[in-house]
């Protein structure tokens, strides 16, 4: 192939592959960078509104686990909570769209609600995109 073709090629298929989103944000758990829950976004198409989320529960080196929710809005801002002591071990929630998910950091495990809780508890804050990135942005006491 000539080298103007794939000079072609490559000049149109730039705009296909800068519109897409590969991006995470983290919670810091007690400010320890080891021990966070993070969202990694990704968007495969620059045309879709939609990301993949993978939701992850770290407490390194001893676990590292996870899900991945499909067809979120790329704009939708999803919220953290830690849970109410009256779960078996300590969770966080994160309310994504209608969605419900409950993350522990302990037994490394994300899980979707079937029903929505009751009490979310203390927000922490959202993830979110400000600025075109995106973060985790703490509430304000």
């Amino acid at each position: 192939m000539p080298k103007q073709h794939k000079a072609l090629i490559l000049l149109v298929a730039m705009p296909v592959l800068a519109g897409c989103v590969q991006d995470t944000a983290s919670y810091l758990i007690e400010g320890d960078r080891n021990h966070a829950v993070t969202l990694a976004r990704s968007q495969k198409w620059f045309w879709d509104s939609r990301v993949t989320v993978a939701v992850i529960a770290a407490r390194q080196p001893d676990c590292l686990g996870g899900l991945n929710i499909e067809a979120v809005p790329r704009t939708a801002a999803m919220a953290l909570y830690r849970a109410p002591d009256e779960y078996p071990e300590p969770l966080f929630i994160l309310a994504a769209e209608a969605a419900h998910y409950a993350i522990s950091t302990q037994s490394c495990k994300v899980q979707k609600f079937t029903a929505a809780p009751t009490d979310l508890g203390q927000k922490l804050g959202t993830f979110a995109e400000d600025g075109g990135r995106f973060r985790f942005v703490p509430t304000q006491p």
